[in-house]
């Protein structure tokens, strides 16, 4: 294998479990400040880069990209509609349903202002359990009333239906042929026309808007799993890609140059340094579990503090019960059901065997 190019099978010789790890404390550190002193804070990136972009925004550009890189990759091993959207319904539901009962069920009747009868007649609380399908309700009944950035619960399940969507996307470009050299570069015609058609017709403004940048990433990274082959990681190219991004963010360009330096930087520093950390999550993987944990955490280490605080506070306070949770949800949730799985695969291999017998 060239030390150069993506490992072969692009594989788990890589630093994606530690990148991503950081990236939920990114996105920890982004929203203590609009969670701690109001919606319009931000944190020092998006300050330096005048809102272009902030730390949130950039752990989930991560989570994007090197989502589109692996999930073209399941696309093209599953190959089947049905295993490819077991294996992906397993890896999102799970966690997000048992995250959306505890604080529907459990933390909802502590924290709210109702009395736990009053509380439980709320359609309201009923009506938060959608969001276990990805049906976006925000707010419980009198939960958070006394905060700074109001009610929501946890802000950042907006990304998820964003997500499962690019996976449909996903599995239907390889279903119709196109995830191969030869036609996926003519999709990017396509995908940049409406990308840009888009973004002109919501403005900058709406939710829809917020979601065309991860869309994008997630789209460098399929193309980027297509071409793999023909790609040289280098730690000179990944600089320039650096500096680039530095200089055009300061000309107030970034929006027109992130997904051509960005993917290829984030990738270099995911399968092309010389040394990786492949062992990082031996022990767990628990970035999804912080990302759906952390805002709600930090919404009530606000709330005891009498609705503001200090953003750096709630950000150190906040980080250890959020890998804690992270670190159970693996435990209890993620690990058990991928066990299951397995288990069921090959009991179902060993009864065709035994009929083919």
């Amino acid at each position: 294998w060239n030390p150069g190019s993506f490992p072969p099978s692009a594989g788990r010789n890589n630093n994606l479990d530690m990148i991503r790890f950081f990236a939920a404390l990114l996105v920890i550190l982004c929203h203590a400040y609009p969670i701690s002193m109001g919606e319009e804070h931000m944190d020092l990136l998006g300050r330096i880069t005048g809102g272009q972009i902030h730390f949130g925004n950039l752990a989930v550009c991560i989570f994007f990209l090197y989502g589109g890189f692996l999930i073209a990759k399941s696309a093209e091993r599953l190959q089947t509609a049905g295993a490819y959207f077991k294996a992906r319904i397993l890896r999102l539901f799970p966690c997000l349903i048992v995250v959306t009962l505890v604080l529907a069920l459990v933390a909802g009747p502590c924290l709210t202002t109702f009395s736990p009868g009053e509380y439980f007649s709320q359609i309201g609380t009923w009506k938060y359990l959608l969001n276990s399908v990805m049906i976006l309700i925000h707010d419980l009944p009198g939960v958070f009333e006394g905060n700074i950035y109001g009610q929501t619960v946890n802000g950042p399940l907006w990304t998820l239906p964003i997500e499962f969507l690019c996976y449909v996307m996903c599995f239907l470009v390889w279903k119709m042929g196109l995830m191969n050299k030869k036609w996926m570069k003519w999709t990017a015609l396509a995908f940049s026309a409406g990308y840009i058609g888009m973004k002109l017709m919501l403005g900058s403004g709406s939710l829809l808007a917020s979601a065309l940048r991860p869309a994008g990433l997630f789209y460098a990274g399929m193309l980027y799993y297509v071409y793999r082959e023909h790609i040289k990681l280098r730690w000179q190219a990944a600089l320039l890609c650096f500096l680039a991004l530095l200089f055009f963010t300061w000309r107030g360009w970034l929006e027109a140059v992130i997904f051509v330096f960005l993917p290829y930087l984030l990738l270099y520093i995911g399968y092309g340094t010389s040394r990786k950390f492949s062992n990082f999550s031996k022990y767990g993987e628990v970035s999804y579990g912080i990302y759906l944990c952390g805002w709600p955490i930090q919404q009530v280490l606000c709330m005891q503090f009498g609705g503001r605080m200090n953003p750096l506070a709630n950000f150190f306070l906040a980080l250890p019960i959020a890998i804690f949770c992270g670190f159970l949800l693996n435990k209890l949730v993620e690990v058990p059901i991928a066990h299951m799985d397995k288990r069921r695969v090959l009991v179902r291999s060993k009864q065709q065997d035994i009929q083919e017998d």
